[in-house]
């Protein structure tokens, strides 16, 4: 999941929510010690799985039935993790099987037109930022969070910032800009391929494209077909109007923000751009901004163990500001 282009006008801004892993990896060279090779293909393998999860439907006030999984610790705090432009719940495997399990209540969804959610086919279900923000409110009542630190990747910094504008900040204990898109703006933007094309040879072509782009070190090929497949998942309808996304007001949003902040960003990231990060974290009073030397857009797969710490130490700072 990494590079995230999110600014084009179509911009799929796919790439925004980029949080799909990226690029095909090479094939493994042929081992000479067949035990160790077969210990690895299964391995592999495995690490598509997760375990199960309390699953929950919660609708959005426009209709649209949205799928959250719970995960973790019922009594931790709690950590909901928002993904990017063509991803799902599943881009978040690396802290759903890490500790961060077994200290903290863990909740994912899968956006509108991602995953298990419904994928309703008019634009004006994408292109409505209020929508994509009363959709996160759903969330967190259906899921009966009390406080939870939100952390928004990719297109999901959009998701947030329409949050903000609707709700502020009362009902949250912390917020975490994980290569977020915050403004549409081409300078601040990489490119992403044609994933609304019509042409169905050249749109899976995009979609590949798109997957490496997100990463510096391509994931093993099991987790690179299992994110191409739930890339290919999303509906061409959303991909030709995400990056018209309404994101008016965020600028004043960030501004308002009295609850702690973490910007985290991968330096080498291809889709979201550095001073992306740079812009928000300067927005923001109080901000802290955490730059990943040699990640791209995905550093919560890339660099997980900093990552999976350093959130961590954060929800508990977040916390106990909150006096929680």
């Amino acid at each position: 999941m990494k590079r995230l282009r999110a600014g084009l006008s179509a911009l799929a801004l796919s790439g925004l929510s980029l949080v799909a892993g990226c690029g095909g990896a090479p094939s493994a060279e042929p081992s000479t010690a067949p035990a160790p090779a077969a210990r690895a293909t299964p391995s592999a393998e495995e690490d598509v799985l997760l375990p199960g999860a309390e699953q929950i439907h919660v609708k959005t006030p426009d209709g649209v039935s949205i799928a959250v999984q719970k995960w973790g610790n019922p009594q931790g705090q709690e950590i909901l993790f928002v993904h990017g432009l063509s991803q799902s719940h599943l881009s978040w495997a690396a802290q759903i099987k890490s500790p961060l399990a077994e200290r903290f209540r863990i909740v994912t969804y899968d956006l509108r037109g991602h995953g298990a959610s419904g994928k309703p086919t008019e634009a004006v279900y994408y292109k409505e930022g209020r929508r994509w923000g009363d959709e996160l409110e759903a969330v967190i009542d259906g899921a009966g969070l009390k406080r939870p630190v939100v952390v928004g990747w990719s297109l999901g910094g959009l998701v947030m910032t329409n949050y903000l504008r609707a709700y502020g900040d009362q009902g949250l204990a912390g917020v975490v800009f994980v290569a977020a898109v915050t403004r549409f703006d081409p300078a601040l933007l990489g490119s992403v391929p044609p994933l609304a094309s019509e042409d169905l040879s050249t749109r899976l072509g995009a979609m590949r494209q798109f997957l490496r782009d997100c990463f510096v070190v391509p994931p093993p090929p099991a987790q690179f077909e299992t994110m191409l497949a739930y890339n290919a998942m999303v509906p061409i309808e959303l991909h030709a109007v995400v990056g018209q996304m309404g994101h008016e007001g965020a600028d004043e949003a960030l501004r308002a923000l009295s609850i702690p902040a973490l910007v985290i960003q991968g330096e080498q990231d291809r889709l979201v751009k550095s001073a992306m990060a740079t812009r928000t974290a300067s927005l923001v009073r109080g901000a802290r901004l955490s730059m990943y030397e040699g990640i791209g857009h995905a550093p919560f797969y890339e660099a997980r163990e900093r990552f999976n710490t350093e959130l961590a130490g954060f929800v508990s700072e977040a916390n106990r500001a909150r006096g929680n």
